[in-house]
């Protein structure tokens, strides 16, 4: 800290010295026909008001010089292919004062962008540490714009946490949040927000949320009310508010489609809705009918099921993404992105079957429900395993529950119990159960009989700082309601609380009794 005032104080003492013929030679009198004025506060003292007075200079943030003239190391940088020419300019005698530095660590990051090994590697190069620590000395030197993305590059490096220079860029970045334009500041957002959460910089992120939040009228273009939505909406409710506030709406009829579907995306992920609803949606629907199937088949997925999330696919739109040409892509096991998509095309049948009656087909063939293996391959949270273990001694039987089913809809159980109209748990695997893809049991439900789910629900199922589930989930609840089942939400912000079995054991009969007495309520 106290390095970084001297380098401060040096800057403006260089600044002033530039500066200082403007004013008196220090130390000679400065004659004035006026009467002598006494000494008053900086505010109105005369030297504040002189044009290169270093008073003035505090108080416009000039602290940093003007870029220099453009030099062949400049070019040198800009056209490297290779990391190994970034790095030999360092011993080329070359002249690498305030921003050269700084680019040439966003150059590395550019040219290892997908190159994770070689990432690793350059961290451990002496030269990089190197440029690392003159970066450092001149940080309070490097422009706007380039410290914005010289975090964001540092971040994507994989510099670790404790790193002295990432945190002295973070630091930097915290001192300066007031003059950043609105524009660097939604740049972090959209480039860095997620790093400062794996990072664990929620100071930094908490305080770019504060100064996106309080000076959101600054937003003149759609793209970046998209953005934001889409990167940090989920972060900051209030924040998606005064996003909303920017007429969402009246933005929308200029809004180019492909960002328009990047909104929906967004509002999908945080189950978020327009104030104006119906006008929003109307104009959504009114620029899909004709431009729907001109999109990526993949995106299509994700539009459509977007507005499943929402409640507001329509008829048309479910039959344009579970027409076979389409479904029929991704219907192998092929990369993670297509399974993913796959996934959401269950959701969106699900949808079809499940939330409208009047909806005639066509469908994904039967063949396509039967879970695949790696539905079940993701490791068991300590949250599930607990479930799983205080369940089991309830249940006192193994064909009385089933932990982990793997659903017709898409989604995955964390336990399934049955009981019978008096409340007493039933052989689970006797009855039909038409929620799977595959046979099983053959005796029809006895009357009264209640399947009930149980739903474990993490931390990042949930909107940052708040306890509503993301979309996805909601829509996972409303589905298996509409199946049929009764819902023992398990978060995992009441589990922590259950400090012993017999806590934990109460808990869940609690539940059971509530999702049944709820049930016959209605």
């Amino acid at each position: 800290m106290a390095s970084r005032l001297v380098r401060r104080c040096t800057c403006l003492l260089r600044e002033a010295a530039r500066l200082a013929p403007a004013m008196s030679p220090v130390g000679q009198p400065r004659l004035t026909r006026g009467a002598p004025r006494t000494l008053t506060s900086s505010a109105t003292s005369p030297s504040s008001h002189l044009p290169g007075s270093l008073s003035e200079l505090v108080e416009r943030g000039q602290v940093f010089t003007p870029y220099p003239e453009r030099q062949e190391v400049d070019h040198l940088i800009e056209r490297a292919t290779q990391p190994e020419e970034i790095l030999a300019l360092l011993g080329g005698g070359h002249c690498l004062h305030q921003n050269r530095a700084a680019l040439m660590v966003i150059q590395l990051s550019r040219l290892l962008s997908e190159k994770p090994k070689d990432k690793a590697l350059l961290i451990k190069d002496a030269r990089f540490q190197h440029l690392l620590r003159l970066v450092n000395s001149q940080i309070n030197a490097v422009w706007h714009g380039t410290l914005v993305k010289l975090l964001r590059s540092l971040y994507a490096l994989g510099l670790p946490a404790t790193s002295k220079e990432l945190q002295s860029v973070e630091q930097e970045v915290r001192w300066r949040m007031r003059r950043l334009r609105y524009k660097h500041l939604a740049f972090l957002a959209e480039s860095s927000a997620t790093y400062m959460q794996e990072q664990g910089s929620q100071e930094l992120l908490a305080e770019l949320l504060v100064h996106l939040e309080r000076r959101w009228t600054e937003i003149d273009d759609g793209r970046t009310v998209v953005a934001m939505m889409v990167k940090i909406g989920h972060l900051s409710q209030s924040l998606m508010n005064r996003l909303e506030d920017k007429h969402v709406l009246d933005r929308a009829q200029s809004i180019a489609l492909p960002h328009l579907c990047n909104m929906l995306l967004a509002f999908a992920r945080v189950n978020f809705r327009p104030e104006r609803e119906d006008q929003f949606f109307s104009l959504v629907h009114e620029k899909l009918g004709s431009q729907l199937a001109g999109l990526e088949p993949a995106l299509q997925v994700d539009v459509v099921w977007s507005l499943c999330v929402l409640q507001q696919a329509r008829e048309a739109e479910l039959q344009a993404v579970l027409r076979p040409e389409l479904h029929g892509q991704f219907l192998g096991d092929k990369s993670p992105k297509d399974q993913s998509t796959f996934q959401k095309l269950l959701h969106i049948n699900a949808t079809a079957q499940l939330e409208h009656p009047e909806y005639t087909g066509p469908h994904l063939p039967s063949s396509a429900l039967v879970p695949r293996p790696s539905a079940l391959d993701k490791k068991v949270t300590p949250l599930q395993k607990e479930l799983q273990e205080t369940l089991k001694g309830l249940l006192g039987s193994a064909n009385k529950g089933s932990f982990l089913v793997a659903t017709r809809y898409g989604w995955i159980l964390d336990a399934e119990v049955l009981l019978d109209a008096d409340s007493q748990l039933l052989p689970l695997r006797d009855f039909v159960a038409p929620h799977l893809a595959q046979p099983s049991g053959s005796q029809p439900l006895p009357a009264g009989a209640k399947r009930l789910a149980f739903l474990c629900w993490e931390f990042p199922n949930f909107n940052s700082r708040s306890k509503d589930l993301l979309g996805r989930f909601v829509l996972a609840r409303r589905h298996l309601l509409a199946a049929g089942f009764l819902l023992v939400d398990v978060p995992y912000y009441e589990w922590l609380e259950l400090k012993s079995e017999w806590q934990k054991s109460a808990y869940l009969k609690d539940k059971m009794r509530k999702a049944v007495a709820e049930e016959l309520a209605k």
